[in-house]
């Protein structure tokens, strides 16, 4: 067990809730290393939650215990999973976040409905969650907490679509800098578009761009830039500037790629 734990929250730093749940597990396990990805998720945004948490988890060692703590109080007749991948350990609501952080099925997952004050939690991170970290700290079996089974909430992936040469994509997450991240992917780019000329087109064909880039600094300032990231997406940036601002990208707008122009 590497003893690392780590916390995605919609908390910000204002409250008390972080302080609380590291304290907590700290009291048995005072050893524990606690690593904030973000306390910065939009209020309830599940999508976001999970996009930063499927980007950033394979980073840390076996053993790792993350904590995901939006949108976390289960509904009515609602369930806790922890679950069990890459040797790794992810405790959360069933909310649809699993189907979106992982790119095939767990290797285990584990439905908890009653137990460890489930009944009447409503700081549910603090009365259950870190009941459920300080078990698998002590390199309990999850097996045992509940039933394992592969009926948890899952909604479809949001995956470019193709049509007359054009790949349909959207943007998916917008960072600290306005970059409008989206979903298409380099190697399906390369697979569509291979060496022909192609056109990525934004809002609605207002903004275009014929180049990909491998950096930011490849445009002058002020100008825009499409490179594929280091998680292999297509971004659209702004040289020191803030394309989802100068340009009304949110998430869910549309980004086209026409090709074989």
């Amino acid at each position: 067990m590497s003893g690392i734990i780590t916390l995605t929250s919609d908390w910000k730093n204002s409250d008390y809730y972080i302080g609380a749940i590291k304290a907590r597990i700290m009291a048995r396990f005072p050893d524990t290393k606690f690593v904030d990805i973000t306390h910065n998720i939009e209020s309830y945004s599940i999508s976001q939650a999970a996009f930063i948490v499927k980007n950033a988890y394979k980073e840390f060692p076996k053993g790792s215990i993350h904590i995901i703590a939006v949108y976390s109080e289960p509904d009515k007749n609602g369930k806790i999973l922890v679950i069990q991948d890459h040797e790794q350990y992810f405790i959360l609501n069933d909310n649809v976040s699993a189907s979106l952080i992982f790119d095939t099925e767990p290797q285990k997952v584990v439905l908890i409905e009653t137990g460890f004050g489930f009944e009447g939690a409503s700081f549910t991170e603090y009365s259950i969650f870190s009941q459920l970290a300080l078990f698998i700290l002590k390199e309990g079996d999850i097996s045992e907490l509940g039933n394992i089974s592969k009926e948890y909430k899952k909604t479809p992936e949001l995956l470019p679509q193709l049509e007359s040469d054009t790949i349909n994509g959207e943007v998916i997450y917008i960072d600290s800098f306005g970059n409008a991240i989206t979903n298409i992917h380099i190697d399906f780019f390369n697979e569509n578009v291979a060496d022909s000329q192609f056109e990525v087109l934004l809002n609605s064909n207002f903004y275009k761009s014929k180049k990909i880039h491998n950096g930011y600094k490849q445009v002058d300032k002020g100008e825009i830039v499409c490179l594929f990231n280091s998680i292999g997406l297509l971004e659209i940036a702004i040289r020191e500037g803030n394309a989802s601002q100068l340009l009304s990208l949110k998430r869910e707008s549309e980004i086209r790629v026409k090709y074989n122009l």
